[in-house]
């Protein structure tokens, strides 16, 4: 699916660093290319499902990043492994943010708290996605 979804992570409304340890637990297993020159990352899950990341690694810090051009399946299970490891929350452009815990809402922005819903796993996020 060629639709762009920032993950990021906010304390008192603002955005925060998460640790880069929570990015490599989650997807270095399944990365299968890098183009360091421009954050990217490319992994291929086992289920044969795929996704373009851009994320920069600094200092092992991630200030947020951008997934593409990904399959349903497996991909969205190791996005929800990385939102639980470093407390992020998914925020499309179009659907509401997604987060892994109720304690999170808190922390949203005003404008994304009302609607945010939790997701447990990657069919959570398909089903978001699809409106469902």
């Amino acid at each position: 699916m060629s639709y762009d979804m920032f993950i990021l992570r906010f304390e008192r409304g603002e955005p925060a660093s998460m640790p880069g340890s929570a990015f490599r637990a989650a997807f270095q297993p399944y990365i299968d290319r890098t183009e360091p020159e421009f954050d990217y990352w490319h992994v291929t899950a086992p289920d044969g499902g795929d996704a373009s990341l851009y994320a920069a690694l600094t200092d092992d810090v991630l200030h947020g990043f951008l997934i593409n051009r990904f399959s349903n399946g497996m991909v969205l299970d190791m996005l929800v492994t990385f939102m639980g490891l470093a407390d992020a929350v998914v925020v499309p452009p179009d659907c509401p943010a997604m987060l892994t815990n109720e304690g999170q809402r808190e922390h949203l922005p005003e404008d994304l708290r009302t609607n945010a819903v939790v997701v447990q796993r990657g069919a959570d996020i398909e089903a978001v996605l699809s409106g469902s």
